[in-house]
């Protein structure tokens, strides 16, 4: 791990003292040995201190940039990862960040220290018994999925403010209740706020991108309702005998999952292929295809997803692509266990903040 060379290193020494001036007191014991063992995202960039804190040792996870670089959500993936390989608590440490991330990670439940500004240790308000396990987050608001995609169309660069509620109905292939629905959803979470001109509604939003993100990232979930596999050659047929339709609501084809994740070059080619519905496709699909499906991998076969809305209702307003929108893509990975997976998803936001701020 690099450690020498950090600006930070000189907070991290403040580290100790700051909890025993604020808290109880706090001693450093050295290195952590079980470092050189974590997954290569876990040592990139990191530096781990174990702490004994009033009597009970904890393993501080030192951000080596100075400034927070990760967003809440990964912070608490990684920190539960950890935990459960150090089995103590973790405390999150860094020299600064702004108060918007501070608030994302009391959200998260995620213990953090920032030297001589702020000291947040959930798990020291607990029975101090063998279990280290992150707190639960409390139950969560999951918004509708026309609200999920008006969130993300505007974390992406693609909202209109002026556009009325029945052209986003248009676009999205819903009713225009739904879409009112969807404002007030959003506007109750304090995501967006609701503009009202004589009997015209618009929702507007106050950050985007990645703060947006951030901020409605709790509430949004995987768009994936249900997943089976079957013949490629099955799926290839009724693709082809139906393209000629073009009806609205059949979409070009649409690649998901680690398929898709592999064409945005975030993530070696898997060797079975996913490919996204929308409900109404989806409908016909298995009405038209009553084929049997296969509970196991086989390389003949290709992964089908019935998605909660259109997949490409976000992505085409960026123009015509054969994948779904990548934040969507995030969402559907997003609970993984798979290392490789988690990185690729983290290499893919990254990307898309960029791409969004060259935009704005």
């Amino acid at each position: 791990m690099m450690t020498s060379h950090f600006p930070s290193n000189a907070k991290l020494a403040q580290v100790s003292s700051y909890i025993s001036e604020v808290f109880r007191h706090c001693t450093e014991l050295g290195e952590w040995g079980g470092a050189l063992s974590l997954p290569m995202y876990l040592q990139a960039n990191w530096i781990y201190r174990r702490l004994d804190i009033a009597g009970m040792e904890c393993l501080l996870m030192w951000d080596a940039y100075g400034e927070q670089q990760e967003t809440a959500l990964n912070l608490r993936k990684h920190i539960e990862k950890l935990s459960a390989i150090a089995q103590m608590p973790i405390i999150y440490g860094v020299s600064d960040t702004t108060s918007f991330h501070r608030k994302r990670l009391i959200d998260q439940g995620i213990a953090f220290v920032v030297p001589g500004k702020q000291l947040y240790l959930p798990f020291a308000a607990l029975d101090l018994r063998e279990n280290f396990a992150a707190p639960r987050s409390p139950a969560r608001t999951i918004v509708s999925a026309c609200a999920q995609q008006l969130v993300l169309l505007k974390c992406l660069g693609q909202w209109q403010p002026d556009l009325p509620a029945q052209t986003w109905a248009e676009r999205l292939a819903v009713s225009k209740m739904s879409v009112s629905r969807a404002y007030k959803e959003l506007s109750d979470l304090g995501i967006a706020q609701l503009n009202i001109y004589g009997r015209q509604v618009n929702l507007n939003y106050e950050t985007g991108g990645r703060d947006l993100w951030e901020l409605a990232l709790p509430h949004l979930s995987s768009p994936v309702k249900r997943e089976i596999r079957m013949l490629g050659t099955t799926y290839h047929e009724y693709r082809s005998r139906f393209q000629w339709m073009q009806q609205e609501w059949m979409n070009s084809e649409c690649a998901a999952g680690e398929w898709a994740l592999s064409k945005l070059g975030m993530l070696a080619s898997p060797k079975q292929a996913c490919f996204a519905l929308g409900k109404m496709e989806w409908d016909w699909f298995t009405k038209l295809n009553p084929a049997r499906e296969f509970d196991s991998y086989e390389e003949s076969t290709v992964l089908i997803q019935s998605w909660r809305y259109e997949p490409n209702s976000i992505q085409k307003f960026g123009g015509v692509s054969n994948y779904v929108d990548p934040l969507s893509l995030f969402l559907s990975l997003q609970e993984s266990k798979d290392d490789r997976i988690q990185m690729a998803l983290h290499d893919l936001l990254e990307q898309i903040w960029e791409q969004v701020k060259d935009r704005s």
